[in-house]
């Protein structure tokens, strides 16, 4: 076993180091004492430049990072001693959202989480019940609109492979709703920022509007840094706030889970079949929130000094979060095929696309009319 898994992560090297080379060359290695100012402060450097692509269009590290990986992973035929690393993007975000926990302590989270609790469950109850209503109205197979509905209400992709066993669904069913998710994720990131920046949105409004309206948890991260990446001694408000009510929405997925098995066995006039609590609920639970929860709690003691202005600790903490975001997003970039993109099409991709506009304009409406420029 440990031969087996010493073996697995030397295969993981190679993939890692690309993706640590990306997010060096674009955000700079100066907080790791390598004399490169990264391509994003060329940018800054040139007035014009920072006018039109920082200041309007919001390029920074993440995005350059974000793109140079999708380039890569398209242009070439990456090997598989290349993808195996590369298919570690997710535990690099996961490591960088335990992170995100030294950001909070429990008044925070208490604040923050009575806010993102109510508007999270508005938004995924409307969703839930505007695809389902959809799909049925435009003939989709039940179990189609199931994972589908998920993927809209919940968060994206991990919510599509959670929900599919439990409502049987087929794997064309999942390909078609991932390509979908996929696809209007890739335009949230890109017009997210712009249309905040136009509704000169705040770093918080922006990160209720994102951490609600975005279909996934990486694509939610990466407007939220694009559109306020925050620096060591300033964290991102826009993250800060975005990932509470990201991390809210995640936390309901079981409960979605379930609810969907149970609905879709009965429209489905399908055997009934007994639906342990403990399958559907606790084996689906993100257990990374708990490594979160626990950086909150040591932040709240004041274990990791204080926070303002932040200690040497949190200073450090936040440097690594940062890397680890910049590398597991430049993996998500390359894990975007434009082929899979392609594969979205007919009822899915109509009745997605619907859903995810209508969840994305309703929130912006929400926010503009009832969320407060500042917590």
């Amino acid at each position: 076993m440990q031969h087996t898994r010493a073996s697995f992560i030397f295969k993981t090297i190679p993939g890692i180091l690309l993706m640590f080379a990306i997010a060096l060359f674009t955000m700079g290695g100066q907080d790791i004492g390598i004399p490169w100012p990264g391509i994003e402060a060329y940018l800054r450097s040139n007035p014009l430049t920072q006018k039109i692509l920082v200041d309007i269009l919001r390029l920074n590290y993440i995005l350059l990072s974000i793109i140079i990986g999708m380039l890569i992973g398209n242009l070439f035929t990456l090997p598989d001693w290349i993808l195996a690393g590369v298919s570690t993007s997710r535990l690099f975000i996961k490591l960088g959202v335990i992170l995100l926990g030294s950001l909070y302590s429990f008044t925070d989270v208490a604040q923050l989480g009575v806010t993102a609790i109510l508007l999270v469950l508005t938004f995924i109850v409307l969703t839930l019940v505007f695809t389902l209503w959809l799909g049925k109205k435009t003939g989709m197979d039940p179990a189609s609109a199931a994972v589908l509905a998920a993927g809209t209400a919940v968060c994206g992709i991990s919510a599509i492979i959670a929900t599919a066993p439990a409502v049987r669904a087929r794997t064309t069913d999942v390909v078609f709703s991932i390509a979908t998710i996929l696809s209007f994720g890739v335009a949230s990131i890109f017009l997210f920022p712009v249309v905040g920046n136009l509704l000169n949105l705040s770093a918080h409004q922006f990160g209720v509007w994102s951490g609600t309206g975005i279909l996934s948890s990486g694509q939610v991260l990466a407007a939220c840094l694009i559109y306020d990446p925050g620096t060591a001694n300033h964290a991102s408000v826009s993250l800060k706030t975005g990932e509470i009510y990201n991390l809210t929405r995640v936390l309901f997925l079981p409960f979605v889970v379930l609810a969907l098995a149970v609905l879709n066995s009965r429209s489905a006039r399908l055997p009934d079949e007994h639906i342990t609590v403990h399958a559907s609920l606790w084996s689906k639970f993100p257990v990374f929130v708990l490594g979160f929860l626990i950086m909150v709690f040591l932040t709240s003691l004041g274990l990791l000094g204080p926070t303002s202005p932040p200690s040497p600790e949190l200073i450090t903490i936040r440097k690594l979060y940062n890397w680890f975001f910049a590398i597991g997003l430049t993996g998500l970039g390359m894990q975007i095929s434009f082929s899979e993109l392609r594969r979205a099409g007919g009822k899915p991709l109509l009745v997605g696309s619907a859903a995810a506009l209508f969840k994305a304009v309703l929130a912006l409406i929400v926010v503009l009319l009832f969320v407060p420029e500042k917590p």
